[in-house]
């Protein structure tokens, strides 16, 4: 929705909702949450209202904060028009998710995993809010619930750190289940996608296991490549899913087209990210070495380099070959021993 479609209040509670955004924001660095949540709740009772008017309360009314999110939507839902989808007023998403974390600063669990529900009435492509309500209920010790999060989660996953976060909480609720040989594989993939450990210690939690099961060195030194191998045997998810891939490839295309190549190098260093796949860094060193020339030039040396990448190998260009359940022998919830 254009800036010019709005109304003065709607306009009004954009801007002071970004506002109240930057003062939340600073509150947190200062380690106060509970003046955090001060801060946020009139902004949530006025969202709360504009819920329930048009044309936020319209079920067509959705509220994406990247425009992934809007692709991966409309492939999951091909009857969909796209022409009927229309962006909410109110920043449902990112209030209600700031909500989330706040209340979970605050120990809140129960009350955090609610807000998250609300960002989801408006916004289900974020794998980023699935993976938050599961740190919620991994800390009310519903691993049964963490397990539904996470497996939400995986086909919308598009960001490297979150299938880090994918496969710290699935081995976890695999630990739970007593299936150690599984949850020491997803421990040791972990860094294949958060290098800089970010969300988790995969190193000391590996050590852990490796002592609690009394399975030592064998657990504890799990090399990434032994493990992911371990994980496909078994069917279970390993990377992207074919749906994030293809996404992901297609807003690509749309953004070489468009000549935005700021936007397209952002995506195929997402893609690069997640697949580990050769093709998308050379992709990414060709839009660098290509960006002395005009933009029609541009488009058209990456359009073809694209086309020769799927050429050369299709499966690896398209998402195909991503080592996820589909590629699996064993059962899904199996304890791989090899």
């Amino acid at each position: 929705m254009a800036d010019t479609d709005l109304t003065a209040e709607q306009q009004k509670l954009r801007d002071d909702a970004q506002a109240t955004f930057r003062r939340v924001q600073f509150a947190l660095q200062m380690k106060h949450p509970d003046q955090a949540l001060r801060m946020l709740t009139p902004l949530l009772d006025r969202l709360q209202r504009s819920a329930q008017e048009e044309p936020d309360c319209l079920p067509d009314r959705l509220d994406f904060t990247d425009p992934a999110q809007a692709y991966l939507y409309l492939n999951a839902h091909p009857d969909v028009d796209p022409n009927a989808v229309k962006p909410t007023v109110a920043p449902y998403t990112d209030a209600y998710g700031i909500h989330s974390a706040l209340l979970y600063a605050l120990g809140r669990y129960e009350d955090a995993a609610a807000a998250i529900d609300n960002a989801l009435r408006f916004n289900t492509a974020d794998a980023g809010l699935y993976l938050e309500r599961a740190m919620s209920h991994e800390a009310m010790g519903d691993f049964d619930a963490v397990e539904r999060d996470i497996e939400a989660a995986w086909p919308l996953i598009i960001i490297a750190t979150d299938l880090a976060r994918y496969h710290a909480f699935r081995a976890n609720v695999l630990v739970t289940q007593g299936k150690y040989e599984l949850a020491a594989a997803h421990y040791a993939v972990y860094e294949d996608f958060d290098p800089d450990d970010v969300y988790a210690d995969p190193h000391a939690e590996l050590h852990e296991l490796a002592h609690a099961s009394g399975r030592g060195h064998r657990l504890a030194h799990l090399s990434s490549a032994e493990a992911a191998q371990r994980l496909k045997r078994a069917g279970e998810n390993y990377g992207p899913s074919k749906l994030a891939v293809d996404t992901m490839q297609e807003l690509l295309n749309d953004t070489l087209n468009a000549g935005k190549f700021d936007d397209a190098r952002y995506v195929a260093a997402g893609l690069w990210a997640i697949t580990h796949f050769d093709g998308w860094k050379t992709l990414l060193d060709k839009l660098d070495e290509l960006a002395s020339l005009s933009a029609d030039e541009r488009r058209d040396r990456a359009n073809e380099f694209l086309a020769k990448t799927a050429q050369d190998d299709p499966n690896a260009a398209s998402g195909d070959d991503a080592p996820d359940a589909a590629d699996g022998t064993g059962e899904k919830d199996g304890d791989a021993n090899a």
